[in-house]
């Protein structure tokens, strides 16, 4: 798989994700915003609100995101839509801004409905900004998307996938080294300490 992921990032094909959680479990995938990108360009977008298995929502939640309990009464769970979802993720290099969240949270919902994890490698956005981008103040989503001039609705999950999207198309065309570990899961595990040492072996 390492050959047929590298060719992808090498053409900027990869899947983009963002989840929101109706609480503090990270069962509680509520919503899921996907972006599908093809040679360094969206080409399709899926959103859903989600329920979950066990439907409460938290008001620290809901004040981040907006969504409402009663919004995901009628929402279908993760497992109804797995078969829509699959193919954006499966053997494919998915990135997340905080891909440890997002993963997470994916992988805590199939569990809590019983279904099997795919395969993929993952990618975190926040570790490429910082390594491509280390003179920003912060890499949270809202402030490099706002460097950049990338509409964003945060705490939208299409928006956040959309501007995460576009954030790694920036990260793999800035020139920076991006040494990218194949031994994890994560892509970008240890990546600004790999870049260090590479730029260290140029100087």
């Amino acid at each position: 798989m390492q050959a047929a992921i590298t060719h992808a990032l090498a053409n900027l094909n990869f899947t983009a994700i963002d989840f929101e959680t109706a609480n503090e479990h990270r069962a509680s995938a509520c919503a899921v915003g996907v972006v599908r990108v093809r040679g360094g360009h969206i080409v399709e977008t899926y959103q859903t609100l989600l329920r979950p298995r066990v439907l409460r929502v938290d008001w620290r939640n809901y004040q981040v995101h907006g969504i409402a309990e009663t919004q995901l009464h009628d929402a279908p769970s993760l497992a109804d839509v797995w078969a829509d979802l699959l193919p954006y993720l499966h053997e494919q290099p998915v990135v997340a801004h905080n891909s440890a969240f997002d993963v997470s949270v994916l992988e805590y919902t199939l569990r809590d409905f019983g279904v099997p994890i795919p395969a993929f490698h993952s990618l975190c956005s926040v570790k490429l900004a910082k390594v491509c981008w280390p003179f920003l103040e912060r890499h949270k989503l809202d402030h490099v998307a706002g460097h950049f001039g990338i509409p964003l609705n945060h705490h939208d999950a299409l928006s956040d996938a959309r501007a995460c999207a576009e954030i790694t198309v920036r990260a793999f065309q800035s020139g920076t080294a991006l040494p990218l570990c194949y031994k994890q899961r994560e892509l970008t595990a240890g990546l600004a300490a790999r870049a260090a040492k590479q730029a260290y072996a140029r100087a």
